[in-house]
Order: structure tokens, then sequence, then C-alpha cells
């Protein structure tokens, strides 16, 4: 059935026409929907991927942190663009921390894969580390020496805390506050003073030490001092003034 007659256009011809051109038009449409649709499908399937390996890298960090120091630990990883389009790598990755977890929670993963197609990405990680301290257990003032009674065992998020702490409590017992401190506040490293085990004008027993033959000769402290420290003492047979290092109370140490 012809569509035109004496150049004067059929109406049922134009109407098959403009069918045929929607048609076309719906069909191309479809096309492109279904291409669209399948890049995320595939990007998807990368990304969730991606974060279980990320998890695992984490909980096996963890379980290793348990194991050699007791440390508890909370994990979240970050969100991975859906889109992001990667081939799924068949070596196993290398992952590893951009800066030390211990020191800060918030972190970044940098996952490589040393696949022939090679790739990396870096992954947002959020890790929390918990272990048991050494606290104050009552107000202590400034100058106060600490006792084995002062002390008690609190958690606390390490890779927050600024200061440091400490997990034994010998290096705690025996030590000056600098500060007045409150109950369950963490006892660290600059709060702490070691006391004097020397006096000004103390008799101290002086040590002369070598490879071969040791004296001892009574002094008197010209200063006072800690352990450790050096002081001037005077050796009360000569007279003579020497610098010794203190080992113990009324006790110090010079080389030969």
């Amino acid at each position: 059935m012809p569509c035109f007659d004496n150049h004067s256009v059929n109406k049922y011809c134009l109407l098959l026409i403009s069918i045929g051109h929607i048609l076309k038009v719906r069909r191309a449409i479809l096309v492109l929907s279904l291409l669209f649709m399948a890049t995320p499908s595939v990007a998807s399937s990368f990304s969730e991927w991606a974060s279980l390996q990320a998890e695992q890298f984490l909980e096996d960090y963890s379980e290793k942190i348990a194991a050699d120091k007791g440390y508890r630990s909370d994990y979240k990883i970050g969100n991975i663009d859906p889109r992001l389009n990667l081939t799924i790598c068949k070596t196993p990755l290398t992952i590893e921390f951009q800066s030390n977890p211990l020191d800060r929670n918030k972190n970044t993963l940098k996952v490589v894969c040393n696949d022939q197609k090679r790739w990396s990405i870096f992954i947002g990680a959020k890790i929390d580390i918990f272990n048991n301290v050494w606290v104050a257990s009552q107000t202590l003032p400034r100058g106060y020496r600490v006792k084995n009674s002062d002390l008690e065992r609190a958690e606390i998020q390490v890779n927050q805390s600024r200061q440091g702490y400490f997990v034994k409590p010998n290096n705690i017992v025996g030590m000056l506050l600098r500060r007045t401190i409150q109950a369950g506040d963490v006892f660290y490293p600059g709060l702490l003073l070691p006391p004097k085990v020397v006096a000004r004008g103390d008799t101290v027993v002086i040590s002369a030490l070598s490879d071969t033959i040791s004296v001892q000769m009574i002094g008197t402290a010209l200063s006072d001092g800690k352990l450790g420290q050096q002081i001037s003492v005077r050796n009360k047979k000569s007279d003579r003034i020497v610098r010794a290092t203190i080992v113990s109370k009324g006790k110090v140490t010079v080389p030969m």
C-alpha cells in the first residue's frame, strides 16, 4: 500500500512512520539505560570486595595487638566510592597503615594490588585501641610520694592519650607528683619526678671502679641528688672534690 498518492501524505502511512520512530527512540533509551545500570553493578561488587579486604586486615591487626599486648580495639572503615571500577585482585593484597595506629585513631589504609595490571587505592579507617592502665585511686597532692595503695586499674583509649601512661606499677611507686591529681586521673611520665636519694651534707660511700679493682672511700655530698644524677662529692680523707653518679641511697660511683 503506497504511502504517497499524488504528492499528498497518506495519514495511515504517517502514523506507521511515527510509531517506528518512537520504537527506535525507546529502544535506544533502553540500551543506554542497560549500559549505565551495568557500570554501578560491577563497581559496587568491587567496592564491597575491597571493603571486606580492609575489614579483614583490621580484624587481623586487632587480634595481633590483643595477643601481643592485651589491647582491645574497635574499628570501622570509611566508604569506598561505589562507582570505582577496578579489577578484583587475583594475588594477595598489600595493605598498610599510613600512620601508627597506636598514636592516633583516625588513619588511612593504602591498599595495593600487585597483579600485572597493578592498582592502589586509599581507604579511610578509624580504629580505637583500649588498654588497662594505672590511675589514681584517690586525690593526691603535689609533691606526694606515690604508694601502692594509691594505684588502681582502669581502661582508657590509649591512641587518644597524648601524654602517655604506665602499665607497670614499679614505674610509679616511690615517685613524686609534680602536681595535684584527682581520683581516676592517669599516671603519665611527665607527671612524676624521681625522689631525692642524697641530700646536701649527707655522708656517702664513694666507689672508684675500674675493670680490675674497686676502691671505696667516704665522702660528703655537696648537693641534693636523684638516682642516676651526677653530683659533686668531697672526699673526706683527701679533701678532693669529684663528680660522682648516684647509684642508690648513700652510694655514688666515680670511674678510675
